[in-house]
């Protein structure tokens, strides 16, 4: 199969001109290692070196250039991202949306909090920070910046934040009951107590449920010293313990697959992992660089699932997918239509946008996968 890397380049460019670049070059550069990290498929600089087309006759004057720009730190890479992100929701239909928070490990060295959109059984980064930090565990005060710059972006949406129960934050609560139209689902955390408030003094709650049943539960405290928040419980047939899920909102079962979209995330981990994009096969060591590098990869995403989406929705997705029923996922659709399109010589999307979050077609890989 033959590509050609200045024709995704121009793409790319035009793609990440919506952002407010301060310097041209800047943009060019990135453009070039999104264009290297889609066609190797992979996050290490030395991969993208034999797609770039520049002025460099050594690989390593490539990589350095690259090293250049992930070590820059007077390029706002949040900043940046976000103007891509409200161009490509600018005609987004949907009114709510459904974030997932989340952290990821890296060499047991460093944290990375991601906050994303869950958008068609993935999660598309939306902001993130890299800490050096030996534990997946965080503050509020770790991630609270991540909140309030999306508190910005999603303004007028109303918004569901979805949370492990690593994020049984008392400060996180408050902050999302005190921010208009924003609301939780955040799984109970193991060991924190639950109480009724009888008007006199808190009472332990116990809860109830059989597996195969969900029960809701209102007007609930935790450790007596939260603000009420209210509860739906719900055991799978086949699980080993229940799910017990804290709403800011009046609970019902539908709750339970609310919280359910959060383990969209962990198929966006894979996907920048051992799925996709290699990241672990990176050898940068400095949380600085890092944190550019998801800017890199969450571009990368971003594109794969616009492309992908516009592939499925203009009827073509089969060209690409050998399964009768959609089996890939959108970015990988994204994917392999870019490389078709590269070599065959087809059409690009235009620019980055995302249509409703709602898939027309859910994945599945064969026809008992639904049943099981």
């Amino acid at each position: 199969m033959t590509t050609s890397p200045p024709v995704l380049f121009e793409s790319v460019c035009a793609w990440l001109k919506p952002a407010p670049w301060r310097d041209g070059r800047h943009l060019q550069t990135v453009a070039w290692m999104v264009v290297g990290l889609l066609l190797s498929g992979e996050i290490a600089l030395t991969k993208w070196a034999p797609y770039i087309v520049s002025r460099a006759q050594l690989a390593q004057s490539t990589q350095r250039r690259f090293e250049r720009w992930l070590h820059n730190r007077r390029i706002p890479v949040l900043a940046l991202y976000g103007a891509l992100v409200r161009a490509a929701l600018a005609d987004f239909p949907d009114r709510r949306v459904y974030l997932a928070l989340d952290t990821t490990m890296l060499w047991e060295t460093y944290c990375v909090v991601y906050v994303g959109l869950v958008y068609r059984g993935r999660m598309i980064p939306l902001a993130w920070k890299v800490m050096e930090h030996p534990s997946a565990s965080v503050a509020f005060a770790d991630y609270r910046g991540l909140l309030v710059l999306l508190r910005r972006a999603l303004a007028g949406r109303k918004v569901h934040l979805l949370a492990d129960r690593g994020f049984v934050h008392r400060e996180l609560m408050r902050w999302v009951k005190r921010t208009p139209d924003w609301h939780f689902r955040i799984r109970w955390k193991s060991g924190v107590g639950l109480y009724r408030w009888d008007g006199g003094r808190f009472r332990p709650l116990s809860w109830h449920a059989a597996p195969g049943q969900a029960v809701c539960y209102h007007g609930v405290y935790v450790t007596g010293r939260y603000e009420p928040v209210h509860l739906a419980v719900g055991w799978s047939r086949g699980t080993k313990e229940p799910w017990v899920v804290l709403s800011d909102e009046p609970t019902w079962p539908e709750t339970l697959g609310e919280y359910a979209l959060r383990c969209d995330v962990e198929e966006g981990f894979l996907d920048q992992k051992s799925n996709g994009f290699q990241w672990e096969s990176s050898r940068l060591r400095d949380r600085h660089a890092l944190r550019r590098l998801c800017f890199v990869m969450a571009v990368a995403t971003l594109i794969l699932v616009c492309q992908g989406s516009a592939v499925v929705a203009q009827g073509h997705r089969r060209l690409v997918d050998p399964h009768w029923f959609r089996g890939h996922s959108y970015a990988r659709i994204g994917w392999d239509w870019i490389r078709r399109a590269l070599a065959r010589g087809g059409p690009l999307i235009a620019a980055l946008a995302l249509a409703t979050a709602t898939a027309p077609e859910p994945a599945r890989a064969s026809t008992r996968q639904p049943a099981r």
